[in-house]
């Protein structure tokens, strides 16, 4: 037997089995720090509890810290209000919703000198199990607030860095949702049967690119129609409670002026006569600079709820293929390219903040155009 596991006798007459392991000598005192652990039923419990202790203190993962036995919940409650000031309120609520639905549930109960990288790639794996698409946000901000207690030095590393994240399977039916220029005629030639007030909202979209929250906090005092262009600097958001607002864009690069085909702009001002009638029978001021180009039947801002709602009414009706309303935007991008827009305008113009999230859109409908152009040339030999 290990030296340092020894056998005892608990008062009711039960035999378990408990170790003490050195770990280092504190700064300050000099003292040797120990840990000591007792309670296990079996010696193959406390052998293997032994050698995991062991190969935290061989790793640097076990800190001695006394101030570091409270719980990740404790240090989260800590971390928040330091963190809510550095971001917009609608980052801050997404956010909250990811702690409070994903890492207090999985890592909140653990105190910070117990958790090591066994227990955070545990949480990594059953996040990647259960939402693929995203687990990487949690992780990342599990490690901000882990980086936050380093700062305090309540520990020395961080363990989640220290997590291989598993790599999820591309979906290719994530970035299919797209409309070719025929599909896209289709339905907007069912969206005017379904209500010009749709067709509208969703002529915009896929002729824009511009996203669902820039397009519902867009202002007629946004629209030039003199010079064919829309300014986008606002943007419709979610924020702490469900609380709707409008807001500015998250980046420098959602502020931007573009240029809108004649055509679109005509169609919105056909549905601005016909939006006038409805404020003037709400009692509104049509002549407010202010105006929401779209709102609900109360002068509200419309929900994407509301849009997404149209959306499947028209696809379901006509057996349309449907998209999601990012689609619309991801069309907007395709079209842009077939039409032989550079790469870097059609980022310009859709406002992103890196060029890599253009390019992967380019790279993929280019990867898609090329199995459209395989398929035509083998349906011309076979003929």
């Amino acid at each position: 037997m290990n030296n340092d596991i020894k056998e005892y006798t608990t008062p009711s007459g039960k035999k378990r089995y408990m170790f003490s392991i050195y770990v280092c000598k504190d700064d300050s005192t000099g003292q040797s720090i120990q840990i000591r652990k007792r309670g296990y039923k079996s010696l193959q419990d406390a052998q293997k509890a032994y050698l995991n202790y062991q190969q935290d203190i061989l790793n640097g993962e076990y800190n001695p810290n006394v101030n570091a036995h409270i719980k990740l919940n404790k240090l989260i409650d800590d971390w928040l209000p330091v963190y809510e000031p550095t971001v917009k309120e609608s980052t801050y609520a997404t956010t909250l919703r990811i702690i409070d639905n994903h890492i207090r549930k999985e890592l909140g109960s653990y105190y910070l000198d117990k958790l090591n990288v066994r227990l955070c790639d545990k949480a990594v794996k059953k996040w990647f199990k259960n939402s693929p698409k995203v687990f990487k946000r949690y992780a990342m901000y599990t490690s901000k607030i882990l980086d936050y207690a380093i700062s305090l030095e309540l520990i020395k590393t961080n363990p989640m860095k220290k997590v291989i994240l598993p790599k999820p399977k591309k979906d290719k039916k994530e970035f299919d949702a797209f409309y070719s220029k025929q599909e896209l005629e289709d339905f907007l030639f069912w969206a005017k049967d379904y209500s010009f007030k749709a067709y509208a909202v969703f002529r915009l979209l896929a002729y824009s690119g511009m996203r669902i929250g820039e397009l519902i906090a867009l202002r007629w005092s946004d629209v030039d129609l003199s010079k064919d262009t829309i300014t986008i600097e606002r943007t419709y958001s979610k924020g702490l409670n469900n609380r709707r607002f409008i807001t500015t864009p998250k980046t420098v690069n959602g502020f931007r002026t573009i240029h809108v085909e004649h055509q679109t702009l005509k169609v919105l001002t056909e549905w601005r006569k016909q939006q006038t009638g409805n404020l003037i029978r709400l009692g509104e001021n049509v002549f407010n600079a202010d105006q929401l180009v779209f709102s609900n039947l109360n002068n509200e801002p419309l929900e994407s709820y509301t849009v997404e709602k149209w959306n499947k009414a028209i696809c379901n009706k006509h057996h349309l293929r449907h998209i999601k309303l990012h689609g619309f935007r991801h069309t907007h991008a395709s079209l842009c390219f077939e039409a032989g827009l550079a790469i870097g305008d059609v980022k310009n113009r859709l406002g992103h903040a890196s060029i890599r999230t253009t390019m992967d859109v380019y790279t993929h409908v280019t990867k898609t155009k090329e199995k459209e152009s395989a398929d035509k040339f083998s349906r011309f030999m076979e003929m």
